[in-house]
């Protein structure tokens, strides 16, 4: 028997490994836990890959009304989808509502994602937190109705003014896949060590290429912005993608030098690349939501979200 907030859970199914298993794992957190530095390994370390996300500032007058419709919505999924609330007003957890492209003053809001392979984002069609909506965004879920949410920022008037050109959401798929065009994208994290380092040397590129025709050298912002072609899991990542119609992509794994790179765009993309899954790069900063610190000067290591 566990005692939670919601009660007591008592087991009443068919006796067996499995499904005593099943059950203690589904009530070893209550209905809705708050997201700390002391709960986040028990989230992340579930077998839930599912969860919806509250961000809710604790001082809110309305803060237990939301709590509360929340908590009723929990109930029908239990085991399926982990319910978690967050305090958005703590300084801690403004790199995870950065990673849902929230501010402070958009709470409370709710977001729900998806942490298999792939960490896929999705956002309620209506803002007002009820239960009645909620438990309809959950079962809209489970039942594969939603399409992610992909987040964009609007595209800068000056994007292509210098030599290395900005990308957003909005025009990734029209500049990375120009069939005349053979599109070198740095995709990199405000927050990244590495990518700190690395911005000198990309800007050199940009400027040696800059009157090429045939070649375009870009960065995109991976933390505001979010495409289905390319799913970013560390920073800075590289890829290339080749003039043609084929929509193919390359990992760049070379060195991260003006000559690497310089070799690697004159040869086409062979030289330095591979395709695109290959190879891991040890040199990046991780993208992970299990630790929100802020280890922007890194320079050896990671950097985790």
């Amino acid at each position: 028997i566990f005692q939670f907030d919601e009660g007591r859970s008592t087991f009443d199914g068919e006796i067996s490994k499995e499904n005593l298993l099943t059950f203690i794992k589904s009530n070893q957190l209550p209905l809705v836990i708050e997201f700390t530095e002391q709960t986040a390994p028990k989230i992340f370390g579930g077998d839930i890959k599912s969860h919806i996300l509250m961000f809710v500032p604790k001082t809110a007058k309305d803060f237990q009304d939301k709590m509360d419709q929340f908590k009723k919505a929990a109930e029908g999924f239990k085991g399926k989808i982990l319910f978690i609330f967050i305090d958005s007003d703590v300084d801690d957890n403004q790199r995870i509502l950065e990673f849902f492209g929230l501010k402070k003053e958009e709470c409370p809001t709710i977001r729900l994602i998806t942490l298999e392979e792939e960490m896929t984002k999705y956002k309620p069609e209506t803002s007002e937190i009820t239960a009645e909506n909620i438990i309809t965004f959950c079962t809209d879920f489970t039942e594969g109705k939603l399409k992610p949410h992909l987040m964009s920022q609007d595209i800068p008037d000056d994007w292509d003014k210098n030599p290395v050109k900005v990308l957003v959401g909005k025009n990734f798929e029209e500049v990375a896949f120009d069939p005349a065009k053979n599109v070198f994208i740095e995709f990199y994290a405000p927050w990244c060590g590495h990518c700190k380092q690395l911005a000198p040397i990309w800007d050199q590129l940009g400027e040696k290429f800059k009157d090429n025709a045939n070649i375009v050298v870009a960065k995109m912002d991976s933390t505001a912005n979010e495409i289905e072609a390319v799913k970013v899991h560390s920073f800075p990542t590289l890829k290339f993608f080749p003039a043609g119609d084929d929509r193919k992509v390359i990992d760049y794994n070379g060195e991260r030098t003006l000559d690497g790179f310089t070799k690697f765009l004159e040869s086409g993309g062979k030289e330095g690349g591979a395709p695109a899954g290959d190879d891991e790069d040890e040199d990046s900063d991780d993208l992970d939501l299990d630790d929100a610190e802020d280890d922007s000067d890194v320079e050896e290591g990671h950097d985790e979200l």
